[in-house]
């Protein structure tokens, strides 16, 4: 990336600086002398960190796009992330609906209208679905199919469908969006990592289908990577290995118990009443159906090299 923010360092804009990732990333760029100033868009503080300024403007409201523009104009961003998605179902699906789809028009509004010239959004492999018809390795032009039952799916693919339209719209704007597979390690708070904690990962018996990870030391350096290159579109970042489900619950430290499809969705149910983390019944395809996303087109474009193997990363969240 090459501009204004050359003479005077890079400043840096960041919706949900609170969230998983945002707390990953926030040292970084604060460590990164390429970065002059970070500017946070949230409702609720980050950690502080050097060159970190927090402006409270919550996305799910009506005024937050006029609010935006004039900050995106006033601090004269030289790339914005967008990393105001949920990890999991919180406050209620209209909540989630709000934030990520009417949230992230109000933020690529407000690009547009200032010509910001990086946009970097963060995403998920999970958005490609589990199927049994889908290609064995998901290239990143492969059609996203997840689940439509599954809000917390839908509204992500939503949102990448908005960034599609941003893109032939405002050329002027180099937009990158990282796909993560699901992130691991010791500070990760999200729906994969808290499930890998309970130790008893129930599995539908006959099925043990093909996951990828990444760590959470990963997923922050291919954010960064993604800063100052000028590499666009979407990109899938995982570790370069894949491992039956089974052996990513025991390299976590878990037990897989496999359960008979019939009762599966009653013993998570159970799981969900006892306060214990489960998945939702619409994102069962993912335990049964393989969900592999190829990752060259990161390694060769954007520069990402995982530094973790997956059994490596698994490995960290033991004890976590």
């Amino acid at each position: 990336m090459s501009g204004a923010g050359e003479d005077r360092g890079l400043v840096v804009g960041v919706t949900g600086a609170s969230s998983d990732l945002g707390r990953l990333l926030l040292p970084r760029l604060a460590a990164d002398p390429r970065v002059s100033r970070i500017v946070a868009f949230d409702v609720a503080a980050p950690a502080p960190v050097p060159k970190l300024e927090v402006l409270k403007i919550d996305l799910t409201r009506p005024g937050s796009e006029p609010a935006l523009i004039e900050t995106f104009r006033s601090f004269g961003l030289d790339a914005l992330y967008h990393l105001a998605f949920l990890s999991s179902r919180v406050r209620g699906a209209s909540f989630a609906h709000e934030l990520e789809v009417i949230g992230s028009m109000h933020v690529l509004a407000a690009a547009g209208a200032t010509a910001l010239p990086r946009l970097i959004v963060a995403s998920t492999t999970a958005l490609y679905g589990a199927r049994t018809d889908a290609p064995g390795i998901l290239v990143e032009e492969q059609p996203l199919r997840g689940p439509r039952a599954s809000r917390f799916i839908h509204d992500k693919i939503e949102v990448e469908r908005q960034l599609e339209s941003f893109r032939q719209r405002h050329p002027e704007t180099q937009v990158a969006v990282l796909r993560f597979a699901p992130i691991v390690g010791p500070d990760v708070d999200n729906p994969i990592s808290r499930w890998l904690r309970t130790k008893v990962f129930p599995l539908p018996l006959g099925f043990d289908p093909l996951w990828q990870v990444v760590h959470q030391d990963d997923a922050a350096t291919a954010l960064i990577q993604a800063l100052t290159s000028t590499a666009e579109g979407p990109f899938n970042i995982a570790c370069d290995e894949v491992l039956p489900l089974s052996a990513v619950v025991r390299q976590a430290g878990g037990v897989a118990v496999p359960v008979p499809g019939t009762v599966l969705e009653g013993v998570l149910e159970v799981m969900s009443r006892a306060g214990l983390p489960t998945a939702q019944p619409s994102l069962l395809e993912y335990l049964r159906h393989s969900w592999v996303a190829d990752v060259a087109r990161a390694r060769e474009v954007l520069g990402f090299v995982p530094r973790y193997t997956a059994l490596a990363a698994l490995r960290t969240t033991r004890g976590a």
